[in-house]
């Protein structure tokens, strides 16, 4: 029989009522003598193993928060099992700070397990591991294999009030509606983390995956009614394997995480840092966003994305030098060419848009694929496979390896394992990995400027493989139609899937890759319907590009005249730094609308807050008996919100906060505790600077970029003794250049100095100072302001 929890087992297991629950608790062999359950006792949490019976239960100190009676053996039947257990308190390790218990356990004529389940000594984790030995002495069919299963979860307080949201691998696969817990009578599943947060208190359950190594994991919620009381769900973690085990083989198994907190989207980053230890990445130190190497930010950062614009590389290298364009950043691509990774069918590294290789027949499945005119399908499981895959891919890199510029994967989102591959003991996932590590280690040892970007990739089995990680489908064939996707349903290839794919993936970016929403427009492109952008829709979907991910792949025809306004977004938006945003209302609308971004220098600390009204059309949507804050056709299509300073900013709700709004080039005013922001019509977007208040005169924005000073300013400070303000700012030579100053009650600016012998113009209008200049260079700027 195969080793695993099947589908109609899950089912009837979670059809066991309290009753019987109650009887296992009173099992004799639970409870007597040596046999008593295992209590660890830490910081957060209060837990209970029973070795015996292979089931475990978890209390959150002082909290409602708790998981009873976790089980992971099929049917949970514990019968027949030889069970050891250990534990291990001094379980300190990268991932953090654990006890751990492991239960060995061996059964004639089954697999033989190894769990663990590490409990944080002073954090919120649970990381659990379950490991398989075959000694049966015949191969054992692994398909499903469960980790931890729970009838009994609970947050305090109703289910009704209990909102589901998570992850899936597929880039393509976005977050559903915002549903309650209570009515999922059929479990809700998604692949890299299934989260569910209580509206009133905040209290949650991130179940997620820390390791990918070789089981791809599953995680399931569903109604978990007891009587008359939805105080409870059934959840669910498991892992799918489908390999064909040999006798005398071993597998250690994924790390997953149960992570309880009262703040979801922490909650979610902590995942992503953990994925990031787990798997060695250090993104931000192997494949910095370096703005001091200009080429190779605009050329794998932001620069022109040629798929869908109708335009080509001639017309955007003349259009970006006739405006400048390239001393923001723009480029066309990198000097060297690009390299397709494993262009080869759903079983390679890429599905679909083959180009031929001449590799011999072995390295190919017996077996087409059902699209792309039935191509072969590439098999990574054989080592002749890899071994060529690794010569092409160092031969690329070694090519141009000074240069930058990218190897790209495509379409192998429906990665899954197929039949007739030459080791069946690989699963799919590892496969996939063994495809993408040779172009990997190619360009890490041969070409360092350059980076890995995947298109259409099951995107949690990038991790370690892929600096920049598509996190949408395509989105560059228009904004919206009919209804609007944005608000009510998935469409297809629009910019709709630009802010879909990156709410729910926000976590990864700036942690395990950089997050590409795909391609944008801002004015003409191949559009089906032959419109074009208007300013509305341009400067939404630039500002959202600029702000929720960290690539700017621009989309266009630059085969007409373009609008000064069109250029001015461009101007103001590149590049990106690597800073990384979350969306505040992620848990409360679909699509968020609101992100914000801690920005933190030598020289101070800020956020950068973006509120987005993208369309008119999406209608009031219901929500566990509360209406949802979005708009309705009869409102005017205006937006307007009011923002906790502590749980929606991460701002300290004691302290006054300046606000200063980018486009419109304002003064907001001060708030303390709650932030109101000014009513937003319909295809517009605001961008607030929000700073400590001072009682001395501070720098809340400049006007080159949009993240307000996290792209140019490189020095700031204040002598108090002198009372001046001064700094260095990046300048480019033609561009009028503002800074934004909030000057206190009891100041006032006397004058302004400037490095290479410029001018300024100050202007005093209430408690906001603008001093403005124009570089003729492009050098950098120093600058003093005397009050």
């Amino acid at each position: 029989m195969p080793d695993d929890l099947t589908r109609r087992a899950f089912l009837t297991s979670v059809a066991m009522t309290g009753a019987t629950l109650e009887l296992l608790a009173r099992s004799p062999t639970a409870h007597s003598g040596k046999d008593a359950p295992i209590a660890v006792e830490t910081q957060n949490f209060l837990v209970s193993v029973d070795a015996v019976n292979c089931r475990w239960s978890v209390q959150v100190k002082g909290t409602s928060m708790q998981l009873n009676d976790v089980y992971f053996l099929p049917q949970h039947d514990y019968s027949g099992w030889k069970v050891t257990s250990s534990i291990n308190k001094s379980d300190d390790n990268g991932l953090g700070s654990f006890v751990t218990v492991a239960l060995h356990g061996a059964k004639p004529g089954s697999l033989d397990f190894d769990y663990q389940v590490s409990i944080s000594k002073a954090g919120n984790d649970i990381l659990v591991s379950l490991g398989r030995s075959n000694h049966t002495g015949k191969p054992v069919e692994v398909r499903d294999m469960d980790y931890f299963v729970s009838l009994d979860a609970r947050l305090g307080g109703s289910s009704a009030r209990w909102i589901n949201l998570g992850t899936h691998s597929r880039n393509r696969d976005y977050y559903d509606d915002l549903w309650p817990v209570s009515p999922l009578i059929a479990p809700r599943m998604y692949e890299v983390n299934s989260v569910i947060q209580d509206q009133d208190t905040g209290n949650s359950l991130l179940m997620g995956h820390v390791t990918t190594s070789k089981g791809a994991s599953r995680f399931e919620v569903e109604s978990g009614w007891e009587g008359t009381t939805p105080d409870r769900m059934h959840v669910r973690g498991y892992c799918s394997y489908k390999i064909t085990m040999p006798p005398g083989n071993t597998f250690a198994g994924e790390k997953l995480l149960i992570h309880f907190n009262t703040d979801a989207l922490r909650g979610m980053e902590h995942q992503a840092d953990l994925i990031a230890v787990a798997h060695d990445i250090r993104i931000k130190a192997r494949r910095p966003i370096n703005l001091d190497d200009p080429d190779l930010v605009a050329n794998n950062y932001s620069r022109f994305h040629q798929w869908m614009s109708g335009g080509t590389t001639a017309n955007a290298e003349k259009f970006f030098f006739e405006h400048g364009l390239q001393d923001f950043y723009w480029g066309l691509g990198g000097p060297a060419p690009s390299a397709s990774l494993g262009v080869y069918g759903s079983g390679g590294s890429v599905h679909g848009r083959s180009r031929p290789l001449n590799y011999p027949a072995e390295c190919f499945l017996p077996i087409p694929t059902p699209k792309y005119g039935g191509e072969r399908v590439i098999d990574f499981s054989n080592p002749l496979t890899v071994k060529l895959e690794r010569e092409r891919a160092f031969a690329w890199a070694a090519n141009h390896s000074h240069e930058t510029a990218r190897a790209e994967m495509d379409f192998a989102d429906w990665w899954d394992k197929w039949p007739g591959q030459h080791d069946p003991f690989m699963t799919a996932l590892e496969t996939y990995r063994a495809g993408c590590l040779p172009w990997r280690e190619a360009i890490d040892e041969k070409a360092p400027r350059r980076v890995v970007r995947s298109n259409m990739e099951p995107v949690d089995h990038s991790y370690g493989t892929v600096d920049i990680c598509r996190i949408s489908e395509d989105a560059d064939r228009g904004y919206e139609e009919g209804v609007s996707a944005l608000g009510q349903t998935k469409s297809s290839c629009l910019f709709t899937e630009s802010v879909l794919g990156s709410a729910n993936r926000f976590f990864y970016n700036g942690r395990v890759f950089w997050n590409d929403g795909d391609g944008f427009h801002i004015f003409k492109y191949n559009a089906p319907d032959g419109k074009k952008f208007t300013y509305g829709q341009a400067k939404v979907a630039a500002n959202f590009h600029a702000l929720a991910g960290s690539t700017l792949f621009l989309s266009e025809a630059f085969d007409v005249p373009y609008p000064e306004d069109r250029i001015e977004l461009l101007k103001r938006i590149s590049p990106p730094t690597m800073d990384a945003a979350y969306p505040v209302d992620l848990f409360v609308r679909r699509p968020a609308q609101i992100w914000n971004m801690p920005i933190e220098r030598p020289f101070g600390k800020w956020s950068v807050l973006a509120i987005f009204n993208y369309t008119r059309k999406p209608t009031g949507q219901l929500l566990s008996n509360s209406i949802i804050e979005m708009m309705t056709a009869e409102d005017g299509g205006t937006f307007s919100v009011h923002l906790d300073a502590a749980k929606d900013l991460r701002l300290d709700p004691e302290k006054e906060y300046v606000v200063y709004e980018f486009w419109k080039k304002t003064l907001v005013g001060t708030f303390k505790g709650t932030f109101t922001a000014p009513p937003l019509g319909a295809y517009d977007c605001d961008v607030y600077s929000v700073a400590e208040k001072q009682n001395r005169p501070m720098l809340i924005s400049t006007s080159r970029h949009v993240r307000q000073m996290a792209f140019d300013i490189r020095e700031l400070g204040y002598d108090p003794r002198r009372q001046i303000l001064q700094g260095v700012s990046r300048a480019v030579a033609g561009d009028p250049y503002q800074l934004r100053m909030y000057v206190p009650d009891g100041f006032s600016a006397r004058k302004a100095e400037l490095s290479e012998g410029l001018t300024a113009a100050m202007k005093t209008e209430a408690n906001l100072l603008t001093v403005d200049f124009t570089s003729k260079t492009g050098k950098d700027v120093e600058w003093k302001i005397y009050f």
